[in-house]
């Protein structure tokens, strides 16, 4: 009932609209009601109303408003009550005055009066749709918040102690060393590395797009030491463009990665992972494609990082408007694909 609640309203207000004027009002500019078919001017009237206050209330204010484009929300708004009152007008003045006897008056004298009730079923339909989209700014503000409520009160929950973390890897580091084993303290050092950058520089709302690659590149090799020498797996990585000076979100990229390592890797059949950044003048284009696989050995995580969905999420809120998300299937190949413009 809720969900048609808005439409039933509308429904209703329209309807006692039509009721009161039509049996309150005696005449409206050369329309009477002793002269013709005095419901069907004010039909007509009503549904040219109609078509300013959804055309604004639900279509240009939202359309152009979530854009931020505000001359051509101006320019859309000024030209659609421009046309309408033009048609109604004609109608008016050219069809409908037909079915009346009294004297018809100027065409000018319908645009007029069309565009002085217009104008106010314009304000109308720009207020209705301003109120609207604040009360909705305003709920999105508010999940949004108890999102990240919800999500930093489960992080401080699982959350162990990043020193104890890093004093045991160091100890593990130590002792590979002490043994002789120089594969496990890279590795070692290469995780610490890896969950040093996690930990303590992903608080920022922007890192160095340099830094980011290099992480990604880290938890690559990381999971490279799970992979033997003779199994046929291929991770492969072409970064084009000049990526200095350019900044954007931490851990943005990987999420892609992970996700083609969790679905993509089979040690059991050939597997490929080609990864592909690159930057232009004012955008970066992400590709991870990687081989589908009907199952997969080893070693499998119950969650995978942010995942593609939370991901889309994240990136809807950081740059509204600015990135385009897709993955799709070809040919055996996943392939997930980001762009993301600058400002």
């Amino acid at each position: 009932m809720k969900k048609y609640l808005e439409l039933i309203m509308h429904i209703l207000i329209w309807g006692i609209f039509y009721f009161l004027i039509l049996n309150y009002v005696n005449t409206i500019s050369d329309f009477r009601k002793d002269a013709g078919p005095f419901w069907l001017a004010i039909l007509f009237g009503m549904l040219m109303n109609q078509v300013i206050f959804y055309s604004t209330a639900f279509f240009i204010v939202p359309r152009f408003l979530r854009l931020k484009k505000m001359p051509l929300l101006i320019i859309t708004l000024i030209s659609t009550f421009v046309i309408i009152n033009l048609f109604e007008s004609f109608i008016d003045y050219y069809w409908l005055v037909g079915f009346f006897s009294s004297e018809s008056e100027s065409y000018l004298s319908y645009l007029g009066y069309n565009a002085t009730s217009s104008f106010f079923i314009l304000l109308l339909g720009l207020s209705y749709a301003l109120i609207k989209y604040w009360f909705q700014s305003e709920k999105l503000k508010r999940i949004l918040y108890e999102e990240k409520l919800t999500t930093e009160m489960a992080f401080l929950k699982s959350q162990i102690n990043p020193h104890f973390l890093f004093n045991v890897l160091n100890s593990f580091y130590s002792k590979a060393l002490k043994n002789n084993v120089p594969e496990l303290a890279d590795g070692i050092a290469k995780l610490a590395e890896l969950m040093r950058y996690m930990v303590y520089e992903t608080n920022e709302d922007s890192v160095p797009l340099e830094k980011e690659i290099h992480h990604l590149k880290k938890f690559i090799q990381v999971y490279q030491l799970r992979i033997a020498e003779d199994d046929d797996v291929f991770i492969n990585f072409a970064i084009k463009g000049a990526v200095e000076n350019v900044k954007i979100s931490p851990m943005l990229l990987i999420p892609f990665v992970e996700n083609a390592i969790k679905h993509g890797i089979d040690t059991k059949a050939k597997s490929i992972i080609d990864i592909s950044l690159e930057v232009t003048q004012n955008k970066l284009s992400y590709k991870v494609t990687n081989t589908m696989h009907q199952a997969i050995y080893g070693l499998k995580d119950s969650a995978s990082g942010f995942g593609l969905d939370n991901l889309k999420k994240r990136l809807s809120i950081l740059y509204p408007n600015l990135y385009t998300m897709e993955t799709k299937e070809e040919k055996g190949y996943f392939i997930s694909l980001l762009e993301l413009k600058f400002d």
